[in-house]
C-alpha cells in the first residue's frame, strides 16, 4: 500500500510538472526569438535539402525534431517538442543524479524542486532551441560517469562506454557541451592518479571511450550532410573550422542588445526579452530571467559547499557538486564571444543539487532548521508563481509588467 501510495504521489508530480512546462506551449505561433535561424537552417536542410547557410551548431537536434515534424506537421508547437522533452526528461535525471551523489530521497526531491521553480529551465523547454537536450545529454554522460568515478575497487568500462556515448551525442547537439568534457575528463585524471592501480590501462580506456568514441560519434552525425547534392569531407571539414573560429572569436566584434557577461548571471543583471508583444492595454511576453530566491542565493551555496568540503575531509558529494558548478559556469570566461544570461542554464542543476543539499542539512538541524527550509520553500514556489505569467506569455496588464521591472537593466 505505501509503494503504491509512493507511486500515485510520484505520478501526481509528474503531471502537475507536465502541465506547468506544456501550458500554451504553441505560444507564440510564430517563430521567435533563435527559433529564427535554427528552424530555418533545419527546414531548408530537412525538406529542400539544401545548405542554406553554415550552422553554427551540430546537426544533432534537427535531426531527432524531423520525424516529429513528419509525424504531427511543421507547426511551431512541432518544433518545440524535442525542447519540452528534452526539458522534461532533464528533471527526471537531476533527480536520479543527486539519488546518486547523496543516496538520499529527500536531498533529490528538493534538486528537483529547485531546479522546475528556477524559471530559466521552463524557459529553455519551449522554445525550438537546442540547449534542454544538450544539457539532458550531459546530464546523462555526467550520472554514466559517476558510476565509474564513485567506485573506488572497480573499473567499470560499461560506464565509460555509456559515458563517451551520451558525450558524443551532447557534442553532436552543441559545442557548449564541452563544459561537461572538461570536468568528466580532470575527474577521470584525478581518478586515474590517485584511485587507479593499472593506470596504463585506465589511461588507455579513457582514450578509447571518452575521447575517441566521442568524435567518432560527433562526426557520424555529420554523415546526413552526404544527402545533399555535391557534399564532400571537405565541406564538412569546412564547417568544424568555421563553428570553432566562430564560437570562439568571430561573434565578440558583434553586437547584441541582450548580451551580458559570465561573472553576472547569477546576479540577474541582465536577463533577456524572448518576446514581447503589445496590444491596447495588455502585453503578452516571455522573460528568461532566473527565479530569484534560487539565483540570489548562489553565493551562499557556493560557500556553504566550499566551508563544508574544507571540513568535511574533502567531501565527494560536496566537491562533485561545487566542482561541477564552477566548471559549467566558469568555462565561459574563456569565450571570447557574445555571451548570454541563457547560457547558464547548463550550471542549474549544480545549483539546484547545491541548495538542496543545504535545505537537507538544514531540515536535519531539528525544529528552526525546518521552519527556515519550509519559510524558503514558499518564497521558491511563490517567485516561481509570480513570473510565470512572464514565462509562458500569458495576457497581463501593463501595471502587471511594470511591477516586475526591478530595475532597468532588465528593459
Amino acid at each position: 500500500m505505501f509503494i503504491k501510495l509512493k507511486n500515485l504521489r510520484g505520478a501526481l508530480l509528474a503531471a502537475l510538472i507536465i502541465a506547468l512546462y506544456s501550458y500554451r506551449l504553441n505560444f507564440p505561433s510564430v517563430i521567435y526569438f533563435d527559433e529564427l535561424h535554427y528552424t530555418r537552417f533545419f527546414h531548408s536542410f530537412i525538406f529542400e535539402h539544401k545548405y542554406l547557410f553554415i550552422t553554427v551548431h551540430p546537426l544533432l537536434w534537427g535531426l531527432v525534431t524531423w520525424p516529429f515534424l513528419v509525424v504531427f506537421g511543421e507547426r511551431m508547437l512541432v518544433w518545440r517538442m524535442v525542447s519540452l522533452l528534452a526539458g522534461l526528461l532533464s528533471i527526471l535525471v537531476v533527480y536520479a543524479l543527486a539519488k546518486r551523489i547523496s543516496q538520499s530521497t529527500r536531498m533529490a526531491l528538493l534538486a528537483v524542486f529547485f531546479f522546475t521553480l528556477d524559471c530559466i529551465s521552463m524557459t529553455q523547454a519551449r522554445i525550438a532551441m537546442m540547449n534542454s537536450l544538450c544539457l539532458l545529454l550531459m546530464l546523462l554522460s555526467l550520472y554514466a560517469f559517476l558510476e565509474y568515478w564513485l567506485d573506488e575497487k572497480e573499473v567499470k568500462i560499461g560506464a565509460l562506454l555509456k559515458t563517451g556515448l551520451c558525450l558524443g551525442l551532447a557534442m553532436s547537439t552543441k559545442l557548449t557541451s564541452l563544459s561537461m568534457v572538461l570536468m568528466i575528463y580532470l575527474l577521470f585524471i584525478q581518478k586515474v592518479l590517485i584511485n587507479d592501480k593499472d593506470k596504463v590501462r585506465s589511461l588507455f580506456n579513457g582514450l578509447i571511450f571518452l575521447f575517441i568514441l566521442p568524435i567518432l560519434i560527433y562526426f557520424t552525425v555529420y554523415l546526413w550532410m552526404f544527402s545533399l547534392h555535391g557534399s564532400t569531407w571537405h565541406d564538412i571539414w569546412f564547417i568544424q573550422q568555421f563553428n570553432f573560429n566562430y564560437n570562439l572569436y568571430i561573434s565578440a566584434t558583434q553586437t547584441h542588445g541582450y548580451t551580458s557577461p559570465w561573472w553576472g548571471w547569477p546576479l540577474l543583471l541582465r536577463p533577456i526579452w524572448f518576446y514581447f508583444g503589445h496590444h491596447n492595454d495588455t502585453i503578452n511576453a516571455i522573460m528568461c530571467i532566473g527565479n530569484p530566491a534560487v539565483f540570489w542565493m548562489i553565493p551562499v551555496m557556493v560557500f556553504y559547499l566550499f566551508w563544508g568540503w574544507l571540513r568535511q575531509g574533502r567531501s565527494a558529494v560536496l566537491g562533485i557538486i561545487l566542482f561541477g558548478f564552477l566548471v559549467q559556469w566558469l568555462f565561459y570566461a574563456l569565450c571570447h564571444r557574445m555571451t548570454f544570461f541563457h547560457y547558464f542554464y547548463v550550471s542549474m542543476p549544480f545549483v539546484a543539487m547545491g541548495l538542496a543539499l543545504a535545505c537537507d542539512q538544514l531540515w536535519r538541524s531539528g525544529r528552526a532548521g525546518r521552519s527556515l527550509v519550509f519559510f524558503y520553500l514558499i518564497l521558491v514556489l511563490g517567485m516561481f508563481i509570480y513570473w510565470y505569467p512572464l514565462l509562458t506569455g500569458l495576457t497581463i496588464s501593463e501595471a502587471y509588467y511594470r511591477n516586475h521591472i526591478w530595475f532597468s537593466s532588465w528593459i
